[in-house]
């Protein structure tokens, strides 16, 4: 049968199980320091624990997980893992940024969900096939695309027509010393193939045809 928990009763069963992980047991005023709320709210909240089977409490012990809330609380604990992974691993969030964000987000997902975080993170992470991609994320989430997020793209999604500075060149195109353009380049999108598999530039009193490998790696800057 599915327990359902509140949010709150949620948090209160992943601190204890936190707890016993790291110290050995959960003692009521552990609990109500780690979650930051009064003693009389930890009291309140053991007891409707109890009542669903998931604890055991007796006043001035530690507070014990029967097996159910065991298996509920590691099942809230994944959930929290296997959220923070993707938003520090994948999203490239600040530990204490996707910390945070996956302790909100942890309530609301599923397990369905979850299944289908752990495997686009997985891949992402080990498949050779995902390598390219890996790399484009790393660099369109670094520091200063997302500062400059609305002007800040690849020359292959520059309108047509418009002009940029080339920022960098990414890490995937092979041989960027081949490339007619380098980083602080001014150049202006003239023309998109009707296939959009090649990008013609007029940089300086040039022109050039770029290939969309290499078009989707190409940082700007726009004007």
């Amino acid at each position: 049968m599915t327990v359902k928990l509140t949010e709150s009763m949620e948090d209160y069963l992943e601190a204890i199980a936190e707890l016993i992980a790291i110290e050995g047991h959960a003692h009521s005023k552990a609990v109500a320091e780690k979650l930051n709320v009064t003693m009389p709210s930890v009291t309140g909240a053991l007891r409707q624990l109890v009542q669903q089977d998931l604890i055991i409490y007796n006043a001035h012990h530690p507070v014990q997980l029967t097996a159910k809330g065991k298996a509920v609380a590691e099942k809230i604990m994944r959930r929290h893992e296997v959220l923070q992974m993707f938003f520090s691993g994948v999203l490239s969030l600040p530990l204490d940024k996707a910390t945070e964000t996956a302790c909100r987000l942890e309530h609301i997902v599923d397990e369905d969900t979850i299944e289908r975080f752990v495997i686009f993170s997985e891949a992402i992470a080990r498949r050779s096939d995902a390598r390219a991609l890996k790399t484009y994320l790393t660099e369109a989430l670094s520091p200063l695309c997302l500062d400059n997020s609305r002007r800040c793209c690849v020359l292959c999604d520059l309108p047509l027509g418009e002009s940029a500075v080339v920022l960098r060149l990414g890490r995937n195109i092979r041989a960027p010393e081949k490339l007619p353009l380098s980083p602080g380049d001014n150049l202006t999108l003239q023309n998109v193939s009707q296939d959009g598999m090649y990008f013609t530039v007029c940089a300086g009193e040039s022109n050039h045809t770029i290939p969309l490998a290499e078009a989707e790696n190409i940082w700007l800057e726009r004007l």
